[in-house]
């Protein structure tokens, strides 16, 4: 035992001197200066910015007559994404066919139960283009709207000016309307008043005739008086003449 201790260090000592060590530490010696030399004459390298990749996810599953492994393989080039129909599961296979009627298997771990990222990206592209069309289209609706949202204000505009202005007329009318009515009162009681002052002419008028013909009365009356106190005096006067003669005589 005492030997064996013994013998692992100097084995590990011949070992470290030997010709191959003393190799392998000269071309790690080399190795290491070469790479230095390298690395002080590499120039350096001009690297992009701000660029990315991305790793493919397309790849071929091979379809095979029967679900191993090592079977014969019925269609080699169906890509990822392909839509089959499945038949059936049977330990980790799937009994496929595909839409040109080829019948076979494939592993399950190639299968998934909805289209893959790369196409539902493509179709949610396509329905982002969709919206976006459509997000233009509204906002063109929207710009008509508002337009004819404008027009519509602009014409309730004219026509509360409109209505303002007949508002003014209406009450200008309706005062012209008062006044009218109240002219037409006037005119009524004017007209009564004139037909009042119209029976009192008339009144006036029978007084001035029947004072006319008191008048004439009294004309014809006192014409009446002088004739007779004329005849009168025509009787007399002959009689007082007579009379003052014969005084005279005597």
């Amino acid at each position: 035992m005492n030997y064996l201790f013994l013998a692992l260090p100097i084995l590990a000592l011949s070992i470290s001197h030997s010709p191959i060590a003393q190799e392998s530490e000269n071309s790690d010696s080399v190795d290491s200066a070469d790479s230095q030399k390298t690395e002080e004459q590499a120039p350096e390298k001009a690297y992009l910015k701000d660029k990315s990749v991305w790793i493919s996810d397309e790849f071929l599953v091979p379809l095979r007559s029967t679900p191993c492994a090592r079977c014969t393989i019925v269609h080699r080039g169906l890509k990822s994404g392909t839509k089959l129909q499945l038949l059936e599961m049977v330990d980790g296979w799937g009994h496929l066919i595909t839409n040109r009627g080829v019948e076979g298997w494939a592993e399950e771990q190639y299968l998934v139960d909805q289209p893959i990222a790369r196409i539902r990206v493509k179709t949610q592209e396509k329905e982002l283009a969709a919206l976006k069309q459509r997000n233009i289209e509204l906002e063109e609706k929207v710009g008509e709207l508002t337009q004819a949202a404008n027009a519509v204000r602009g014409e309730l505009d004219n026509s509360q000016d409109n209505q303002k202005s007949l508002t003014t007329e209406l009450a200008e009318i309706r005062e012209i309307s008062s006044d009218a009515i109240a002219l037409s009162e006037q005119n009524q009681q004017l007209v009564k008043n004139n037909h009042m002052l119209q029976r009192e002419n008339d009144s006036l008028k029978a007084n001035v005739d029947d004072l006319q013909k008191d008048q004439r009365n009294e004309s014809f009356l006192y014409g009446g008086l002088t004739v007779f106190l004329g005849a009168i005096l025509v009787i007399l006067i002959p009689k007082l003449r007579g009379r003052k003669r014969f005084s005279e005589w005597q």
